[in-house]
């Protein structure tokens, strides 16, 4: 199975939750677009999916990433 990856990244001035290339959603702040990911992971682990939220920092690198669901395999780390 798949894992489904939420990215919260800022765009011109907002910020929007990105997947596969698409816009889910667009926020005006940061804290909102991270919360908006988060939330849709957990929609996705809730129908016992496997997600990934993808948080970023205001200059597009990766500040943290969070895992939901349990992983197909065991890895460390």
């Amino acid at each position: 199975m798949a894992r489904k990856v939420y990215h919260s990244v800022p765009s011109d001035g907002a910020w929007k939750v990105r997947s596969n290339g698409r816009t889910i959603s667009q926020h005006r702040t940061q804290r909102a677009s991270e919360k908006a990911a988060i939330r849709a992971s957990r929609g996705v682990e809730a129908k016992g999916g496997l997600a990934q939220a993808v948080l970023h920092k205001s200059n597009n690198r990766i500040r943290e990433e969070r895992t939901y669901g349990k992983d197909p395999r065991r890895s460390r780390g």
